[in-house]
């Protein structure tokens, strides 16, 4: 009996002992958890401060796109004007902002498939001047002339409005059976990237296509800026007159062009090659020296938090400019 009471002193230090030992526990959990919310807290300052920077680059190329339409000559657009500078790069508090503004109008806009024709070639629909084009980009790419006819089809009856299926296209019924089914838009695109949605559009056809296409939401047509298009988008070029002048020859033509751009669609046509084409299928309606839509790709970093954006803008006239919309993450 005269050990009892020792022996409850070591059970109340071992008590003790464990008392201490949780607390510490639980401390240090409160304190990773505050560290983390800390944390978590100033991520989501900063990325909302790289949101608010990504827009404000969005009103920087307004302001410059404004400024080279107001400086412009008849509002010609060209490649030297400021808004073509690439990889342009802002300081900023705590991070930067940069981004990319590209013409709309230097790609083949594939919204311009939904245009309808009443004319007829061997007893089917024939194909309208901007499919042609479409088919003519395909061909150029390097793909055989049947494959390109049968992509045209399928893309024009995703997009048009209509629900009945071209000869070699596809609407709702060949999509309800794919292993995942779903239907054909019927309606415009709002992205390029809405193509691999399209019935034998490919991932390794999509990539290829993708430098050359874009979607301009809300316009059916198609309108190639000469004074913007680049030397390695001549394919483009050479689709757009259905391959009646080759690759190598659209090169020429983008070669040859002044630094400055065609000052009258004239002195373009004026070239030799391509002089005796300007009557076919109303090419002319095709080419300009506007552009009325752009494209641009910001981002912006603060600390660790990046954001990107993608916003297309809309000429609404000589001194205004709007956006028509934004995507945010970025799009290939």
């Amino acid at each position: 009996m005269a050990n009892f009471p020792h022996k409850q002193r070591g059970v109340a230090l071992i008590v003790v002992l464990l008392i201490v030992a949780m607390i510490a526990i639980i401390a240090t959990n409160i304190n990773s958890r505050n560290q983390i919310s800390v944390r978590r807290t100033i991520n989501l300052a900063q990325y909302d401060q790289a949101y608010w920077y990504a827009l404000s680059a969005e009103e920087l190329a307004k302001k410059v796109l404004k400024q080279d339409l107001e400086d412009a000559d008849e509002g010609k657009i060209h490649r030297q004007q400021y808004w073509a500078q690439t990889d342009v790069v802002f300081p900023a508090e705590l991070g930067e902002l940069g981004g990319n503004i590209s013409d709309m109008q230097a790609c083949f806009n594939v919204n311009a498939l939904s245009m309808e024709t009443k004319e007829v070639e061997n007893g089917q629909p024939k194909l309208s001047l901007p499919a042609t084009q479409f088919k003519g980009l395909l061909v150029a790419l390097g793909m055989d002339d049947f494959s390109a006819e049968r992509l045209t089809h399928t893309l024009k009856d995703y997009i048009d409005e209509d629900t009945v299926a071209s000869p070699y296209g596809a609407e709702d019924a060949d999509y309800e059976s794919r292993t995942v089914p779903y239907r054909a838009a019927n309606t415009l695109m709002s992205h390029r990237s809405e193509l691999r949605a399209v019935l034998g559009f490919s991932q390794d056809i999509y990539l290829k296509l993708a430098p050359y296409v874009c979607a301009i939401p809300g316009n059916d047509r198609q309108v190639l800026n000469v004074n913007t298009i680049e030397v390695e988008h001549a394919a483009l070029l050479a689709g757009m007159f259905d391959n009646k002048i080759s690759v190598g020859e659209a090169e020429s033509i983008i070669n040859q062009r002044p630094g400055d751009g065609y000052d009258t669609i004239e002195d373009f046509w004026a070239n030799g090659s391509i002089s005796g084409l300007r009557t076919e299928q109303n090419l002319a309606s095709s080419f300009s020296l506007k552009s009325q839509y752009f494209l641009l790709e910001a981002g912006a970093k603060v600390d660790s938090a990046t954001f990107r954006l993608e916003s297309v803008l809309r000429v609404a006239g000589k001194s205004k400019l709007e956006v028509l919309t934004r995507q945010y993450g970025g799009q290939k």
